[in-house]
């Protein structure tokens, strides 16, 4: 009997020390397991602000761990990135999301992914510059009403007294032009090839405004560089303007290393581009968005900068929203010095 009893017990013993190992073996496996790499949404507009990260979506589909899902989408679409919180990075017109942030976005400014790059284009008799004289009392689409385009263009206007107006008449002799505000390019393609509109000119970023010159259709001749127009509007105080931001949730612009890379990756795009100019249409359509159309003669004047935002960077963004921004939609006016502690990387 006590045999019987002792070798119960050792069998016991047995089972209970083989099940704590078995325990101990499946609980040392399971902290050796790797955790889930973090995946990131960095979405972008389509045009230049799409360029501005050409090469990340084939080159750099994971950055120091964390996966990273590139979107190419709508200019229109492309505040609900940030306002909605759908993006950890996200590329957009610098007064939209300074506005965002200002409202209380938990994001930072920490590059400007695209200085100015707008041109006005458009029809007259004699083909060259445009100059204000010559859209006096004519019709302009322009893109982007609230956002960057839209607002240098009625700075531009205001500083050389010419009224802007949506609708009814203008006339030349009262330095009146007619605008129609219109969301992207094509839009402002199609105003332009239809007589019945009566659109003569239109503001627009690159590479569309190379496209709409180039394009035979439309038979346009003239051109007025935007960022020169700028300039002088300012009397010479700034060369260009920052056009499109790049924003980054503030969590993950405290990840150094992270940072770090990403500058890494968009410095080698842009020396990419400027080093293949022919290949960037082909590798823009196979890798960014099918109807992508980056011509290499619209490269230079696409702007990609890119850059992590320095103290001078700062400088010329509060400088630029002032200019253009000085009030909200409520007319009341825009304190942006106070936001310089908040809205930068």
């Amino acid at each position: 009997m006590k045999k019987t009893l002792k070798i119960l017990v050792i069998t016991l013993i047995t089972v209970l020390t083989t099940a704590l190992t078995l325990s101990m073996c499946a609980c040392t496996e399971k902290e050796k397991e790797p955790e889930a790499a973090t995946t990131l949404r960095f979405s972008a507009p389509e045009g230049t602000p799409a360029l501005a990260i050409l090469r990340l979506p084939k080159d750099n589909q994971s950055l120091v761990g964390k996966n990273i899902n590139y979107e190419i989408v709508s200019p229109s679409n492309i505040a609900a990135e940030m306002s909605a919180k759908k993006s950890d990075l996200v590329i957009m017109p610098v007064n939209a999301g300074a506005t965002l942030i200002k409202q209380g976005a938990d994001y930072k400014l920490a590059s400007i992914a695209v200085d100015g790059s707008l041109y006005m284009v458009g029809r007259k008799e004699q083909a060259g510059e445009i100059a204000v004289e010559d859209i006096l009392g004519k019709k302009i689409a322009c893109i982007g009403k609230k956002g960057v385009p839209g607002l240098v263009f009625s700075y531009v206007m205001a500083k050389n007294n010419v009224t802007v107006k949506e609708d009814g008449d203008v006339s030349a002799e009262n330095r009146e032009v007619l605008v129609q505000y219109v969301a992207d390019g094509t839009q402002a393609r199609t105003l332009l090839l239809n007589p019945e509109a009566g659109v003569d000119f239109a503001v627009v970023g690159e590479p569309a405004a190379t496209n709409f010159m180039n394009a035979a259709p439309l038979k346009l001749n003239a051109k007025m560089n935007m960022q020169a127009a700028y300039k002088a509007a300012c009397n010479n105080a700034a060369e260009t303007y920052p056009q499109a931001g790049l924003f980054v949730k503030t969590a993950l612009a405290s990840d150094s290393n992270f940072m770090t890379a990403l500058f890494s990756a968009l410095e080698a795009s842009k020396n990419w581009i400027t080093a293949n100019p022919t290949e960037v249409d082909a590798f823009a359509k196979a890798n960014l968005y099918e109807s992508a159309a980056f011509p290499a003669a619209s490269l230079t004047n696409c702007a990609v900068n890119a850059k992590r935002i320095d103290e001078s960077g700062k400088s010329e963004v509060i400088t630029f929203l002032k200019n253009v921004a000085p009030k909200n939609a409520n007319g009341d006016v825009n304190d942006w010095d106070s936001l310089k502690e908040t809205l930068f990387y």
